[in-house]
């Protein structure tokens, strides 16, 4: 038989591991300046061009290389950090594998400068696609200077998967963001296409947490520090009311390097139970020493995914130690959670004087009906005539018999409709009783209506006296540049004349000022969420941002007339079932499912 077995050619096996280290651009970045910080460098630099595609350029002032080892450095296996089994592990730096050079060098065209203290001339070396081009002497500054060109241009599968510049430039920033947030006592300078994204200088943790990741972050930061024979824990929490629904500032690090530990962002979140929203998550930059022999970070190619000897000793830590942080911060309430109720009772001695219920003056007789009526909502919401909405009510009722049958004595006179736990509007009907979310109903009201206003207002800008500059992290501001013509579409003008620092000049004419900031940071987190590519339409994303915001919460008390108009709104939106999000606003439950209950 002919023989099938063969050896892979050198540049073939070092695209096939490119495959697996070189992802898309971000990668390139994050194995260059993680081989910066090991180098011992405190000044790194990053230029990028057209997201990474045509050009990676990552300069430092470490150790540099020699002659020898500048072209050794591109040869599979090849590293500086581990020589023997048991170094890994025991790792204490953060590129180690062994392959990323030459697995960079096979996939793009890499030129290397480098020059280490006291040497008169440094050398280069160049690489494309996997081949060695040249070296030679140059004159170039202690350190190390790469420059990766045209990535994949040997690869046209690789490269015409990748994303959008939006896309592939916000996974750049979040490697470098995770690198710099280990390092606070290295400067680091982020550019693309020339334009200056992030310029930070030493700094302490906090001060650096705070360059990348907003000023509106500083009041809500709380130190945090546990320390104990297994694992230190330093770093950050956040005060449970910067708690939010979108996870975005979450970061857990060990030994300096940038991991992902869902394991232990669960302890964070039992830490503070009943404190947040279920839903909601705080923003936390916690940093774990811990011995490297306990931990294997060789577990996954992006070594982000890592194995602890002692998980479950460190789990109960993180959650024990950040709750006692809470507590010594006074943001964790001493009330006892499961008698709530009992604590909200006031006390009464029996000599204290006892006020008199207040009576109110009202007309026995009044039938909301005979006038048009104001709606509960606020903002601009219109009157609405109720036997307009009231024929609505109706026919849909007797079109959908199964669904809803009105009950004459529901609207006429006194309407048989109660509140419960201020969050239920139940009514009795024909088949049963009618039970409605306040909240969510609230929320298809008004999200039916700004759907209209901004339909009705697309060419519409209310210019503001006051432009105003939008405090974002420079993440948030690249993509609010990148989504200019959207938000210009629906009412929005921004200048950016300063990418970094747009400014607000005008609003759509239905939202007030308070309201556009807001709108515009949702905005963005779908962008996030997304990853660069908003699928939901922007003025789907602006109508559920006002009325979210809007709609009456649970725990609000509402009288006879709000709830019955705000049936009769919901019902004239024809999708009273659902709330925007897909969330069920009305339940029917009938007479045969009650009686069953009785069995």
């Amino acid at each position: 038989m002919a023989e099938v077995i063969k050896l892979m050619s050198e540049a073939l096996a070092n695209q096939i591991a490119a495959g697996e280290v070189i992802q898309r651009p971000a990668s390139v970045v994050k194995e260059l300046v993680e081989n910066s910080v090991d180098a011992g460098a405190d000044k790194i630099t990053v230029n990028i061009k057209d997201a990474g595609r045509t050009l990676i350029q990552v300069i430092d002032n470490g150790c540099g290389m020699s002659e020898k080892d500048a072209l050794k450095s591109f040869e599979r296996h090849a590293t500086s950090k581990i020589y023997k089994t048991d170094d890994l592990f025991c790792i204490y730096t953060k590129g180690f594998r062994g392959e990323a050079l030459a697995s960079i060098s096979s996939v793009a065209e890499v030129e290397l400068k480098t020059a280490q203290e006291g040497d008169e001339t440094g050398t280069q070396v160049i690489f494309s696609g996997g081949q060695f081009i040249s070296q030679s002497p140059v004159s170039t500054p202690k350190g190390t200077n790469f420059a990766v060109k045209s990535l994949f241009f040997n690869v046209p599968a690789r490269r015409k998967f990748l994303k959008a510049d939006s896309t592939e430039f916000q996974h750049i920033i979040t490697e470098f963001q995770r690198v710099a947030l280990t390092h606070p006592m290295i400067e680091f300078y982020l550019y693309h296409n020339s334009q200056t994204v992030y310029s930070l200088p030493k700094a302490t943790l906090k001060q650096r947490i705070i360059a990348i990741c907003g000023k509106n972050l500083n009041q809500d930061l709380i130190p945090v520090e546990i320390d104990t024979s297994i694992v230190k824990i330093t770093g950050f929490t956040g005060k449970p009311q910067s708690a939010k629904k979108r996870n975005d500032k979450q970061y857990f690090f060990v030994n300096n390097r940038y991991m992902k530990n869902p394991y232990f962002n669960k302890a964070v979140l039992l830490a503070y139970e009943k404190l947040i929203s279920p839903d909601t998550t705080p923003p936390y930059f916690l940093y774990f020493e811990v011995d490297p022999r306990t931990i294997d970070v060789n577990v996954h190619p992006t070594k982000t995914e890592i194995n602890f000897e002692n998980a479950s000793d460190i789990f109960k830590l993180v959650q024990a130690g950040i709750r006692e942080t809470l507590n010594k911060n006074d943001v964790a309430p001493a009330i006892d959670f499961d008698n709530a109720e009992a604590a909200s009772l006031p006390y009464f001695s029996k000599d204290m004087e006892i006020p008199e219920m207040p009576k109110e003056n009202f007309n026995p007789y009044y039938n909301p009906f005979e006038s048009t009526r104001t709606s509960y909502s606020s903002g601009n919401y219109q009157p609405v005539q109720e036997k307009h909405n009231l024929e609505n009510w109706q026919k849909l009722y007797e079109t959908e018999d199964t669904f809803f049958v009105s009950d004459k004595s529901a609207v006429e006179g006194e309407k048989k409709i109660i509140q419960v736990k201020e969050k239920y509007i139940v009514s009795p009907i024909k088949s049963g009783l009618m039970i409605i979310d306040q909240y969510r109903a609230h929320y298809r009201v008004l999200y039916n209506k700004y759907l209209l206003q901004i339909d009705n207002n697309a060419d519409s800008i209310q210019k503001l006296l006051y432009p105003e500059k939008l405090s974002l992290d420079t993440l948030s501001a690249s993509m609010l540049y990148d989504l200019r013509d959207e938000v210009l579409s629906i009412g929005f003008d921004l200048d950016f004349t300063d990418i970094t620092l747009p400014v607000l000049k005008g609003i759509p004419p239905y939202i007030d000022k308070n309201q556009a900031v807001e709108v515009l940071t949702d905005i963005i987190e779908n962008y996030k969420e997304e990853h660069g590519n908003i699928k939901t339409s922007i003025k789907d994303i602006v109508a559920k941002s006002l009325a979210r915001r809007q709609a009456i919460k649970a725990g609000r008390q509402l009288n006879v007339q709000e709830m019955n108009n705000l049936i009769d709104d919901l019902f004239a939106t024809g999708e009273p079932n659902y709330s925007p999000d897909g969330k069920t606003a009305v339940v029917i439950l009938t007479v045969e499912e009650l009686e069953k209950k009785f069995l």
